[in-house]
């Protein structure tokens, strides 16, 4: 048993035992896993992964519907799931996405084991759920945990403390979506931007892409000469992972279309900008962030400015998420 420095002995974790579920998309297992880490501090986390099943889009749509009736979502869901069979002593089912919210339904009312879902309920019956947790609220009727940004890993939110020494910059790159309709040549820009940016304040720069990013090789290739910019692109194996290049830069510029890795920028204490383009959706979460302070906002077609505000205070992810599971074994021992 662990002491304090006062010789009074520490009580020891209540240990929880989690199915995490998903279908190996890193932009639905990362959250998973950042409740996880999140929690951690307080319980002792005994994890298991379940994947989900691929379905077709019309049994997605489907079950969606029937989640209103769930006696029939029950008899469609052990058909099309094949009457999966879990270890049932687990204490929590967390998941992110759509596809595994609908399969944690079916584990969770298989099993009797309460769901903690990181997203948006959408049209799916959230009185099949028994916890949500998002960045915005939602109007429905399950628990519900809204944080400053969506749940990220820890190596990301331990950046916190870190100092930072205004010397660097990273450029994250993601890719067109219907609310931020890049163009190739909006890439081209902002990057020449960025590294002018960079150049003006004699900083050293780092960029980065993702899966979604265009092809941009003969950029690549051009700046690949470049002494002044460093290169960490993905599908490069010697490349340095998000969370190290976030810990290398004060600096983070992130189009606005990567939710995923504006949160986690955001979640590091760094000083954070979002990249838009003047036919971008300026979406409500991305409102939120600067609102309160979290991020700056950089207009694609405008000279490209350092980012000058954070708000460290409104990072806190583990308490409400801590609060809400210690209070859900309160009410259910």
């Amino acid at each position: 048993m662990k002491f304090h420095k006062h010789n009074l002995p520490m009580l020891p974790k209540p240990t929880l035992s989690i199915l995490i579920v998903h279908d190996q998309r890193a932009g639905h297992l990362n959250p998973s896993l950042g409740v996880c880490d999140q929690i951690a501090e307080s319980f002792e986390t005994k994890i298991n992964q379940i994947r989900t099943p691929d379905l077709k889009k019309w049994c997605v749509s489907l079950l969606k519907k029937l989640s209103w009736y769930p006696v029939l979502f029950d008899c469609f869901a052990r058909i099309i799931y094949k009457n999966t069979i879990i270890q049932p002593h687990y204490d929590l089912i967390i998941c992110s996405g759509m596809p595994n919210l609908l399969y944690a339904i079916y584990l969770s009312r298989t099993y009797h084991v309460p769901i903690y879902y990181a997203g948006d309920t959408r049209k799916v019956n959230d009185a099949l759920i028994q916890c949500t947790i998002t960045a915005l609220p939602q109007n429905i009727q399950a628990q519900q945990v809204v944080l400053a940004t969506p749940p990220v890993k820890k190596e990301f939110t331990q950046l916190q403390t870190n100092p930072l020494d205004l010397k660097s910059a990273l450029l994250v790159l993601g890719g067109p979506t219907t609310e931020h309709p890049f163009q190739t040549t909006d890439y081209e820009i902002i990057i020449s931007k960025f590294l002018k940016l960079c150049s003006d304040h004699h900083l050293t720069a780092y960029i980065t892409n993702s899966r979604r990013t265009p092809d941009l090789a003969l950029t690549w290739n051009t700046l690949k000469n470049n002494a002044n910019v460093q290169l960490q692109l993905i599908h490069d194996p010697q490349s340095k992972k998000f969370s190290e290049l976030i810990q290398l830069s004060s600096y983070i510029f992130v189009t606005e279309d990567s939710t995923s890795m504006l949160a986690e920028a955001i979640q590091s204490g760094r000083f954070i900008s979002s990249i838009y383009t003047p036919n971008s959706v300026f979406e409500p979460l991305n409102k939120k962030y600067l609102d309160e302070r979290l991020m700056s906002r950089q207009a694609l077609n405008e000279t490209f400015s350092l980012p000058k505000q954070r708000n460290l205070a409104k990072l806190n992810l583990s308490q409400p998420l801590i609060a809400a599971i210690q209070h859900h074994l309160d009410v259910h021992p």
